[in-house]
């Protein structure tokens, strides 16, 4: 899916974000809050500070995810 539909999706479930080749890796929270995003390994380890800076690829990309 493109990235608006899994961001509406996950925040509606209260879920995560990620690309297909990423899964098992990495998760991003979207949120309302500080930071807009937060960044972290999959198990939920090692946030990352707030914040992420797309390219425009990745905006473009079909294959964004929504996991737990």
């Amino acid at each position: 899916m493109f990235i608006h539909e899994a961001v509406h999706e996950a925040v509606k479930k209260e879920k995560y974000i990620t690309l297909k080749d990423l899964s098992g890796r990495i998760k991003i929270k979207p949120t309302n809050g500080p930071g807009n995003l937060i960044i972290m390994q999959a198990d939920g380890s090692r946030p990352s500070k707030a914040g992420w800076q797309p390219s425009a690829e990745d905006l473009l990309r079909d294959d964004w995810i929504v996991i737990d």
